[in-house]
C-alpha cells in the first residue's frame, strides 16, 4: 500500500504560505522594435507609443493593438454603467463588466481579451485575411483562438431571456455592438481603403506574460476567382508586467 509522506502542520502551513498568492498582470505592451520579427522581404515592424505593433511593405500596414477595459468603456459610456454584478449582467457592453466591481478586490474583473486590427491598403489592388484563424500563442504554451458571433451569442444567452423583456433587449444590444465592432468577415479591404474592428478571444490566463499575435495567411494577390495566389505569415509581440500579492487587501489596493 502507498504510504503518504508525513508532513507537520506547521509544515504544510508553511508550505501553503509559500505557494499561496494573488496575480495581477498589467495591461500589454509591445516589445520592442527591435525584438518584433519579420522574414519578408521588402517589409518592417514599428512600435507606436499608444501600444500598436504595425507590419509595413510599402503602402501596406497592417497593425495590432491589444485593448485595456478602461478603453472599451470609454468608448461605450452608456453601455458601460450601472452595473450591479455578474449575475444581473446589467450592463450591455459585451466586451468588458462595464463599471461593476468585485467587493473582494475593489476592481472590475476581465471579461474578454480584445485587440484592434487596422489594415490600410494602398499597395495591392486588395488584401483579405481572415479573423477567425488568427491566434495568440503565449510563451508558456496556451494557444487562444478567437470568438465568433455564434461564440458571442451562446455566451450572452445564458442569462435569462425567456421571461426578461429587460435581457432580451440588453442581449440583442450586446450583440448588435459586437457585430458592428468585430472585424469583418470574409471582406476584402481594396486599394486606398482602410478597414478596421476587434478580434476577441477568451480572457488571456493571468500568468501569461508574453504572447504572440499571428496572422496566418495574409492575402495579398488574387486572381479571378479570388483565390490567394500570394500569402504571407504575420508576427506581432507583446509583453506584461505580472505582480504577486499575497494579502487580499494589498491586492485591492494595486
Amino acid at each position: 500500500m502507498y504510504a503518504c509522506p508525513k508532513i507537520s502542520i506547521l509544515g504544510a502551513t508553511a508550505l501553503l504560505l509559500g505557494c499561496g498568492h494573488y496575480l495581477i498582470p498589467g495591461p500589454f505592451q509591445p516589445f520592442e522594435t527591435a525584438q518584433q520579427q519579420t522574414d519578408i522581404q521588402g517589409s518592417s515592424m514599428k512600435t507606436l507609443d499608444d501600444g500598436t505593433v504595425a507590419f509595413v511593405q510599402n503602402r501596406l500596414e497592417v497593425s495590432v493593438r491589444p485593448m485595456t477595459d478602461e478603453e472599451i468603456n470609454r468608448q461605450y459610456p452608456a453601455q458601460s454603467t450601472n452595473a450591479s454584478g455578474p449575475a444581473d449582467e446589467l450592463p450591455s457592453n459585451p466586451f468588458t463588466y462595464g463599471n461593476w466591481l468585485d467587493p473582494r478586490t475593489g476592481k472590475a474583473p476581465q471579461r474578454l481579451s480584445v485587440f484592434k486590427i487596422t489594415v490600410k491598403n494602398y499597395e495591392y489592388p486588395k488584401v483579405k485575411f481572415d479573423p477567425l484563424i488568427v491566434n495568440v500563442e503565449s510563451a508558456n504554451g496556451r494557444r487562444y483562438y478567437p470568438w465568433g458571433s455564434y461564440d458571442i451569442e451562446e455566451y450572452f444567452r445564458r442569462f435569462p431571456l425567456a421571461f426578461n423583456g429587460l435581457g432580451k433587449m440588453r442581449f440583442d444590444e450586446r450583440t448588435d455592438i459586437y457585430n458592428a465592432a468585430k472585424y469583418p468577415d470574409d471582406e476584402f479591404c481594396f486599394s486606398g481603403q482602410e478597414v478596421e474592428g476587434y478580434v476577441v478571444f477568451s480572457k488571456i490566463h493571468d500568468d501569461v506574460a508574453e504572447i504572440t499575435f499571428q496572422i496566418p495567411e495574409f492575402g495579398l494577390r488574387y486572381n479571378f476567382r479570388n483565390e490567394p495566389l500570394e500569402t504571407i505569415d504575420l508576427r506581432f509581440r507583446f509583453k506584461r508586467d505580472i505582480q504577486k500579492v499575497k494579502n487580499i487587501d494589498k491586492l485591492a489596493a494595486n
